[in-house]
């Protein structure tokens, strides 16, 4: 026998041989996947051993080939070094002539020492033992019965006993009485009954995530935490969105106490200009001649002026967080003496991922210009969009354009977004 060969029946053998040591709850967590890990473990030990041997196999014929002696590895393999054979024959004969049912038992680390503690734990496994034999035999009766009434009785016993015994957690309940519900419900009710039923998922899910009682949140609570697990986790989201409304929202003020600014000074300069203009104009009314026509000019210049502030008034705030998405573009062609006048339209839509979404269409000589065109005003055309549950809407819509129709329906988190290309980039940029 090899030398892997022997190390891996030493490890599944142990691994098939280890002692009663868990709970009565992580039995009942654990016991559906003992026999998975078992036959994982004791499918990549064959694998080991397989290559091993493979290994082994191989060199000794290179070292046939070449002529060389093999005695050496035939002692080698012979040989006990580790001294795991006396180990592995009496584990089998263990296995042999004792209860196989307790070489597959799973043990779970504790950091108990105490004795009392574990014949505790021994006394909760005996007790689950007879609670799971009494109800494998009410199984067992209730299919084997032949008449209606005894399977109506037992079926009645079977659940009380699960009731007492396997009584499930509120939180279960509550989704097994929403989803037998949503099997016959329809049209609005259907829909709040999603709703509640994704609510109902997600409070479970944070429950179990930050559940101090479970081991596999060790080290993720600290102990000095108070309040139930879901308050603590929409505690720290809230906190986490307010860290960030904060930092976003200074930024914001200043960009906002900017362009106040700009707009303040600017309009003082048009107010200058207009009580200029209304002056030049009223002296213009009494004055002829050469000093009519410099008058004239000087009114000119001023309202030359006037239109510059007033087209610098009227650039467009690209503001930020806002995503721009092409949605189509046109080209049109007219036929003159002349010759063909083309032109082209596009249409843009922008929006902000939550809420605010707007469109613009222009139309230019070229597609820069029309794009340049639709771009600016695609922030001054902005529309606030209330969304349900910040992922949908409330109900289905229904409306129409000219010859088009647009219905939307409600949908749960995991269906996603199924619409067309240029409805879903706007309902996209909505936030839906």
């Amino acid at each position: 026998m090899s030398k892997a060969t022997n190390f891996g029946r030493l490890l599944l053998l142990r691994h098939r041989h280890r002692g009663l040591s868990t709970s009565l709850n992580s039995r009942f967590q654990n016991r559906g996947s003992q026999d998975f890990r078992a036959a994982d473990a004791e499918r990549a030990l064959q694998e080991l051993t397989y290559q091993a041997e493979r290994e082994r196999m191989r060199e000794r014929e290179e070292r046939i080939k070449a002529g060389l002696d093999v005695a050496d590895l035939d002692a080698e393999e012979e040989e006990d070094y580790m001294g795991v054979n006396p180990l592995i024959e009496k584990l089998e004969k263990e296995k042999a002539k004792g209860d196989p049912p307790n070489l597959n038992r799973y043990e779970e680390a504790t950091d108990s020492e105490s004795e009392v503690d574990e014949v505790e734990e021994e006394k909760q496994m005996a007790k689950y033992e007879k609670i799971s034999e009494k109800h494998e035999d009410l199984l067992d009766k209730f299919a084997k019965a032949e008449t209606l009434d005894e399977s109506f009785k037992l079926m009645k016993r079977i659940d009380k006993f699960e009731e007492k015994h396997f009584r499930l957690r509120p939180e279960y309940r509550v989704i097994g009485e929403l989803m037998n519900r949503l099997k016959v419900a329809e049209g609005k009710d259907k829909f709040l009954l999603q709703v509640k039923l994704n609510r109902a998922l997600r409070m479970v899910e944070w429950k179990d995530a930050f559940d101090p009682d479970d081991s596999s949140n060790y080290g993720v609570i600290q102990n000095d935490e108070v309040g139930s697990a879901v308050d603590r986790f929409a505690q720290a989201e809230s906190e986490d969105e307010q860290e960030v409304s904060r930092g976003g929202g200074d930024d914001d003020e200043l960009e906002f106490d900017d362009l106040k600014e700009k707009d303040n000074v600017l309009l003082e300069k048009l107010n200058e200009l207009d009580k200029l203009l209304e002056q030049k104009l009223a002296e213009l009314d009494h004055t002829f001649g050469k000093k009519g026509r410099l008058l004239e000019e000087e009114i000119k210049d001023l309202a030359e002026e006037r239109n510059a502030l007033t087209e610098q008034k009227r650039k467009p705030l690209y503001r930020k967080g806002f995503d721009v998405k092409l949605i189509d573009v046109n080209r049109t062609c007219k036929v003159t003496k002349g010759g063909q006048v083309i032109k082209y339209t596009a249409m843009l839509a922008c929006g902000n991922y939550h809420g605010v979404v707007g469109f613009a269409k222009a139309k230019g000589e070229g597609i820069p210009e029309a794009l340049q065109k639709a771009y600016a005003k695609c922030f001054q055309n902005l529309h606030y969009v209330e969304r349900h549950e910040e992922h949908t809407i409330a109900h289905a819509i229904q409306t129409s354009y000219k010859k088009t129709k647009v219905y939307l329906w409600p949908a749960s988190t995991q269906t996603g977004m199924k619409a067309g290309k240029t409805a879903q980039t706007i309902l996209s940029l909505a936030g839906f």
